[in-house]
């Protein structure tokens, strides 16, 4: 567990701070003072934000003093969207974040030798752009591995790439029923019909592993362990919780809960209950939650759903078909009657709405089903998101703003990289290829943008740091390319306080805590960072390499680097 490097020191009667930030600059996030050159910290709280004459009087002989010495202050990065114990669970195994078939299998049988003590093998992380549309083959697995059972998680968290035995195992064969046909299945053999170990979409892909051998609370929690300082050391000092999954939710949240009262959680977590068995009523579910989880860094709130899955699979729902397969524009995971109602019922009692809406038939329908409950129900507060949106419609665009519908992106994925110019492209076309993640059209509109980057999960990479996010939405370049092509259209390139206010205070409202966090303000709580260089001073491409060198959350440090 992360150990906290400075504590609060200060008497409680005591008028001095505990920290002293001074000769900034401290970007506020705060549209009515976006500067200032110094902020104290007196226990949880921020007590003063103005110029460095004005601190003096918060010194005492026990404050610690920051000389910023230019380097920047910002707001504690707020992640709108990410899986802290999914990726907790998913990451300890092998890597597979390779360009094609060889590589993955070249490092697949050089990990045989490390699996000797292992029961299950498992990875993340191969890349759709490895194989063809019709998915790995389980034979290639059976070759390194016939006599271990073998999970692989596919980039997106999408699907699954198994070898035989785990399929005898989980007692699936030929006549072995699709969960959800048309949406989650098992892609079979065109002469013979067995399944061809390609699992599509998460109640196929969880029916399999679960059989085989499901995730421990201990490896679950030794994972997150491991995680939590790295995220300190991104920056992240509170997150949304998109979907537990690898345990049951009340495992989950009691996991983050038992951290919590040992002062050993890092961030703050705001989660919800993802929502993927069509035959079960998700709104008693979260009801239950939100009463047992309701602490001051752990909060169970929000319903997420599913509309619709990813390109690579095509799940995603989309208004045209699919370019290279021009019978099918794609499935809904719930049939979009019953997601409407379930929005309806939802907002009626009050509860946010998280929905995983990938393609543009997806958005309309989310989008639809959402105004549908605002004109059913009685006005509310909403702070409801659609994530991902890859493809929205431009006649869709104006309306995030229009109902209040915060968009809600994995910004990195926002560049011309192998899976978006080969695998998407060829899913999506030339016209809607060009036509991808349109940020900007959604800002323009009056939405709110909420960045999160979706960790583990990922279109090519996988990446939890905010600020690889923030990069790519300002250049919609790959990351260490400067030079590179810039996905188009380039006018969604945003600016860079933009980017920074989709990671701290778009988030921060998106998980009701905008007069709590996201910004630098008197009364809000203490989440900081400290960066190496100005952003503003540093070329775009340098963004992704500036360093945090403190992390505060709670008024406690968090990380601090080694200079």
């Amino acid at each position: 567990m992360p150990s906290f490097v400075a504590e609060a020191v200060a008497e409680p009667d005591d008028e001095t701070a505990d920290i002293v930030f001074r000769n900034g600059p401290v970007y506020t996030v705060d549209r009515a003072r976006p500067w200032a050159r110094a902020v104290a910290v007196k226990g949880k709280r921020i007590v003063f934000v103005g110029e460095d004459a004005g601190v003096k009087p918060f010194i005492g002989s026990k404050t610690r003093i920051v000389d910023l010495e230019g380097k920047i202050l910002l707001p504690g990065f707020v992640e709108g969207h990410t899986h802290p114990l999914v990726g907790a669970a998913l990451t300890r195994g092998v890597d597979l974040q390779f360009d094609t078939r060889e590589e993955t299998l070249d490092v697949l049988s050089a990990y045989r030798s490390k699996t000797t003590t292992m029961d299950v093998v498992r990875g993340f992380g191969w890349r759709y752009c490895a194989f063809p549309a019709s998915g790995p083959r389980k034979e290639d697995l059976d070759a390194i591995w016939p006599d271990k059972p073998v999970i692989l998680l596919a980039i997106d968290g999408h699907a699954a790439w198994v070898n035989s035995l785990a399929l005898v195992l989980a007692g699936v064969t030929k006549d072995t029923k699709d969960p959800i046909p048309g949406f989650s299945y098992f892609e079979r053999d065109v002469a013979t019909g067995e399944p061809t170990g390609y699992l599509v979409e998460p109640p196929v892909v969880l029916m399999v592993s679960s059989a085989i051998e499901p995730f421990s609370r201990d490896y679950v929690a030794a994972g997150l362990a491991d995680w939590l300082p790295k995220a300190a050391a991104a920056g992240i000092t509170a997150v949304f919780d998109a979907g537990i999954q690898v345990l049951p939710d009340q495992e989950g949240f009691a996991l983050y809960s038992q951290l919590e009262r040992a002062g050993e959680l890092s961030l703050r977590v705001v989660g919800s209950h993802y929502h993927n068995q069509p035959d079960v009523d998700p709104v008693p579910v979260i009801h239950a939650l939100q009463r047992e989880f309701n602490s001051e860094l752990v909060k169970a709130s929000v319903l997420k759903l599913n509309i619709d899955g990813g390109d690579p699979q095509y799940t995603a729902a989309l208004l045209a078909p699919y370019s290279d397969r021009l019978e099918t524009s794609g499935d809904t995971l719930l049939p979009p009657e019953v997601f409407a109602d379930i929005i309806r019922r939802a907002d009626r009692d009050g509860i946010d709405i998280h929905v995983h809406s990938f393609g543009d038939r997806a958005t309309r329908l989310s989008l639809d089903a959402i105004e549908a409950a605002i004109k059913a129900n009685p006005p509310r507060d909403r702070r409801n998101a659609l994530a991902h949106l890859s493809l929205v419609d431009s006649q869709d665009a104006p309306r995030f703003g229009e109902l209040g519908v915060i968009a809600q992106y994995s910004a990195h994925w926002a560049c011309p990289d192998l899976q978006n110019m080969g695998v998407t492209r060829s899913r999506f076309g030339a016209v809607r290829g060009d036509a991808m993640l349109t940020m900007k059209s959604v800002l323009d509109h009056g939405g709110v943008l909420s960045f999160g980057a979706d960790w583990p999960a990922a279109g090519y990479y996988s990446t939890y740091r905010p600020l690889d996010g923030i990069e790519v939405a300002t250049t919609r370049r790959e990351l260490n390319k400067p030079q590179g092509p810039q996905l188009r259209p380039f006018d969604q390139a945003i600016s860079l306080d933009a980017a920074i206010r989709a990671n701290t205070l778009g988030p921060a409202y998106q998980i009701r805590m905008e007069h709590e966090i996201g910004s630098i303000e008197v009364g809000k709580f203490a989440d900081l960072v400290v960066l190496e260089r100005n952003l503003f001073e540093v070329a775009p491409q340098d963004i992704h390499k500036t360093r945090v060198l403190m992390t505060v959350m709670n008024g406690r440090v968090t990380h601090q680097a080694k200079v």
